[in-house]
C-alpha cells in the first residue's frame, strides 16, 4: 500500500510541474516576473532543461519520462501485473479521462513548442 502512495504522489509531482511550467508561461508572456532577475535566471534553467528533455523524448533519444519511469517503477512494486500500465503521456490520459478524447501525442509536443516560443518571444520583445 505504502508503494502506491508513493507512486500517487510522483502523479501528484509530475502535474505540479507541468502546471508550473504552463501557469509561469502565461503569467511569464503577461509581464507579471518583469524585473525579477533571479526568478527569471532560475526559470530559464529549468525550463531548458525540460525543453531539453522533451525534444530529446520526442526524438526517441530518451525511451519515456524519468518521472514516468520512477511512477511505474513504484507501481510494479505493488502490483506487479501491469494493468495499471499506460500506452500514452500523462497529459492524454488525463485529457482522455476528462473529455473521453484520444489526442495525439504531437499535438501535446506542438503544445510545449508554443509554449517555449511564447517565453522565448516575450522576453525578446520584453520592454525595461
Amino acid at each position: 500500500m505504502i508503494w502506491r502512495i508513493f507512486a500517487e504522489a510522483v502523479v501528484v509531482l509530475h502535474l505540479g510541474i507541468i502546471l508550473f511550467f504552463t501557469i509561469s508561461a502565461v503569467l511569464l508572456a503577461a509581464g507579471v516576473f518583469r524585473g525579477r532577475r533571479n526568478w527569471l535566471t532560475f526559470y530559464w534553467c529549468v525550463l531548458g532543461l525540460a525543453v531539453v528533455l522533451r525534444i530529446g523524448d520526442w526524438m526517441g533519444v530518451l525511451k519515456s519520462c524519468s518521472i514516468t519511469d520512477l511512477e511505474y517503477m513504484l507501481r510494479r512494486m505493488y502490483d506487479p501485473s501491469e494493468i495499471w500500465m499506460r500506452d500514452r503521456s500523462l497529459l492524454a490520459t488525463i485529457a482522455y479521462n476528462t473529455t473521453g478524447l484520444e489526442i495525439p501525442e504531437f499535438v501535446f509536443t506542438i503544445m510545449w513548442g508554443v509554449i517555449a516560443i511564447v517565453m522565448v518571444g516575450s522576453l525578446i520583445l520584453r520592454r525595461k
